[in-house]
C-alpha cells in the first residue's frame, strides 16, 4: 500500500497549482513603489488624488467565434442540384452555414489590478473583472 501511495505522489503534484493572482499581487503590499514598477512595468493607468497614487495594470483577451446558422434553406455546398445546403431538389433542408454578415460571438476576459500607493509604498490592491482568479 505504501508503494502505491508513493506512485500517486507525482500524479497529485501535477494537479497542484501555483499561488493565485490575488496572493501574488498582495505580496507587493508594503513594498516600495519602485519595486512594483520594476516587477510589473509601467502601469496602464495612473492617477494621483490627495497625495495617494493609484496604479492600474489591465489585462484583457477576446475570443471571436463566427456566427453559425443551423437548419435552414440554401447555403454553400450540399446535395441539391443547385448546391443548396440540404437534401431536396432546391437545396432546402438541414444545411448549417457560416454567415458572412451576422454578428459573431465575442467573449472577453479581463482583469484590472489597481495598487494604492501612499508615501512611496504600496498600501492596498484591488481587483476588477471576470478573469482575476
Amino acid at each position: 500500500m505504501r508503494r502505491f501511495a508513493l506512485l500517486l505522489l507525482p500524479l497529485l503534484a501535477g494537479c497542484a497549482t501555483g499561488p493565485s493572482l490575488q496572493s501574488r499581487m498582495a505580496a507587493y503590499i508594503g513594498a516600495p513603489e519602485e519595486k512594483l514598477v520594476q516587477s510589473l512595468g509601467v502601469p496602464d493607468k495612473q492617477i494621483a488624488v490627495n497625495g495617494v497614487d493609484y496604479l492600474a495594470y489591465v489585462h484583457s483577451q477576446a475570443q471571436i467565434q463566427p456566427a453559425f446558422i443551423g437548419p435552414g434553406f440554401g447555403g454553400f455546398g450540399g446535395f441539391g442540384p443547385w448546391g443548396g445546403g440540404g437534401f431536396g431538389p432546391w437545396g432546402a433542408g438541414y444545411g448549417g452555414v457560416y454567415s458572412g454578415g451576422l454578428p459573431e460571438d465575442v467573449q472577453v476576459w479581463s482583469c484590472e489590478v489597481t495598487f494604492t500607493v501612499k508615501d512611496s509604498r504600496v498600501w492596498n490592491v484591488t481587483f476588477k473583472g471576470n478573469d482575476c482568479g
